[in-house]
């Protein structure tokens, strides 16, 4: 027997949950989350029947190709911590369909209700063999630009009075309108939604058409229903949901309390079945009884009709025989005449049998044959529309197909020559950072050297006292040189402001012993720096 079942979910990320993961889940196949390098690997995992990605109009086509990046492009539009990654809804599926008849049924579903909107949906079709065939549809809350690009979901208006006016943005300090840039006058804005997909009388329509979608393959003995007994204003009592976990613990022998629930309300129900079935028992005798004494009316009814009927043909043939010899016609006339009968006839057996199939149909009148007729047209108007529109897609592909592979083949040899490039370029670096190692590591050592003799001063045995004053002297020298040459480098201003420095290293030579040459140099380079300093005023 059908049942009706139809939820609708929102996976969030504040929820702690990933589109790629779910959608991983839902179609038994191993994805990656590029964002965070998680791999979801749910090849093994058994049921998963048939799937498909729909994409609406000015979605690219690369997401149907590959779910992964589908989900990816949504993980990575998604910045909110709390984002709505994805919508799902869950659907039964009627056992009395064939699995053609399933796959048929759910994808029409989808095509009139969510891709037709702007959503891309990624659906799986699951069946264990237990007798519980069903369908996930994963659904992406955001809608397409007209160049391909994911669309904002809220979007600012101006908030608007009873009469459509726009409200001006009051400053609370002057009490007047506020003004921004430029002059301009501020009014107040509002955020609201782009599309009325979260509007909660879009889940009653989804729901109401997913069971208007399976009535049109179902008999009228298992119809199903998306309103609940209380709005059926059915007397009987509904069951609730058992799950997974109840049904295991009632296979090992325990009892479950939902599946417990289920039972009393079930046998409740029976017993309020039996009841109505007596009740309806008797309206049915006392209405088989009335049904009976119409018959007998009918039949006296029709038996004086025919009395009449035959009063009414005997007198046409009575008036027919006394026109006869004025109606007297030639031998051919009465041929066509009889021609003519024997085509009314035809026809007339012809409109009785069209109206009899039209009956079987569930066509009582002319006019709800029409309106079957009109559907039908509407119904194959839309499939020639969709035929159109999937010739233009892959024409357009077949156009597109030897652009991108001769543009494939113009970018291999600039590709392999820029990874050669690149590969020098990194041998270069190697070496010139291999150099500038060694070199580093020469100054270090150097420095070293130069360290350790710098703390043994001790004058070797063989160095006279005039040998360390002839070295005093020359470093003395190379630090006149170097106060020199520094000075013709630098503006007067630098070798002011440098000059202590300079001084400071001639006040630790003089500290030596060998003083005079030092204090030479020293009270020259003061004096002209002096006079260069009155020169300059």
């Amino acid at each position: 027997m059908a049942i009706y079942h139809c939820s609708i979910k929102i996976i969030s990320r504040g929820k702690g949950r990933s589109a790629v993961a779910c959608a991983a889940y839902r179609s038994g196949t191993k994805l990656t989350d590029l964002a965070t390098g998680k791999v979801f690997d749910y090849s093994n995992k058994p049921g998963v029947v048939f799937s498909e990605v729909l994409l609406p109009e000015n979605a690219p086509a690369v997401f149907a190709a590959d779910r992964n990046i589908l989900w990816d492009a949504v993980e990575s539009k998604e910045t909110r911590s709390d984002a709505q990654l994805a919508r799902e809804v869950e659907v039964a599926l009627p056992c009395e369909f064939t699995r053609q008849e399933q796959i048929d049924t759910v994808r029409e579903y989808i095509m009139k209700n969510f891709v037709r909107e702007g959503m891309c949906a990624d659906w799986v079709l699951h069946d264990k063999g237990d007798g519980n065939p069903h369908a996930h549809i994963m659904l992406t809350t955001r809608a397409f630009t007209r160049n391909g690009k994911w669309a904002d979901k809220q979007k600012s208006i101006y908030k608007l009075d009873k009469n459509g006016q726009k409200i001006p943005a009051i400053d609370p300090t002057t009490g007047q309108q506020k003004i921004g840039a430029r002059g301009r006058k501020m009014w107040q804005r509002e955020t609201v939604q782009a599309n009325d997909w979260n509007d909660r009388s879009k889940a009653e329509e989804w729901r109401a058409a997913w069971a208007a979608e399976c009535n049109r393959r179902l008999d009228r003995q298992h119809q199903i229903d998306h309103r609940s007994y209380a709005r059926q204003a059915v007397e009987q009592e509904p069951t609730i949901h058992e799950g997974y976990a109840a049904r295991k613990m009632e296979r090992e022998g325990r009892v479950s309390d939902r599946c417990e629930i289920n039972r009393e309300t079930k046998a409740l129900n029976e017993q309020y079945s039996r009841s109505l079935e007596v009740a309806n028992g008797e309206l049915y005798n006392a209405t088989s009884e009335r049904l009976r004494l119409y018959r007998d009316v009918i039949r006296d009814l029709e038996s004086e009709s025919k009395e009449l009927s035959g009063a009414i043909q005997q007198a046409e043939d009575a008036e027919r025989a006394l026109t006869a010899p004025v109606e007297r016609c030639k031998p051919w006339e009465r041929a066509k005449r009889k021609e003519q009968a024997e085509q009314r006839e035809n026809a007339l057996q012809k409109r009785t049998e069209a109206f009899a199939a039209l009956y079987e149909l569930g066509c009582a009148t002319i006019e709800a044959a029409k309106s079957l007729l009109q559907s039908i047209l509407q119904r194959i108007r839309q499939l020639r529309q969709e035929q159109a529109e999937l010739r233009a897609d892959l024409e357009r592909l077949g156009e597109e197909l030897p652009i991108v592979k001769h543009a494939s083949d113009l970018l291999q040899p600039a590709a392999s020559a820029e990874q050669i490039g690149v590969r020098e370029r990194l041998q270069a670096i190697r070496q010139q950072r291999e150099a500038e190692r060694k070199a580093h590591a020469e100054w270090v050592e150097q420095q070293r050297r130069v360290n350790m003799q710098r703390e043994q001063p001790e004058r070797s045995p063989q160095e006279t006292p005039d040998d360390a004053a002839a070295q005093q002297e020359q470093k003395v020298r190379s630090v006149a040189d170097f106060a020199s040459r520094y000075r013709e480098k630098s503006s007067l201003d630098a070798a002011d402001r440098n000059l202590s420095r300079v001084l400071r290293y001639f006040k630790a030579a003089m500290e030596d012993d060998n003083k005079g040459a030092a204090r030479r140099y020293y009270e020259m380079t003061a004096k002209r720096e002096r006079d260069d300093r009155e020169e300059e005023r």
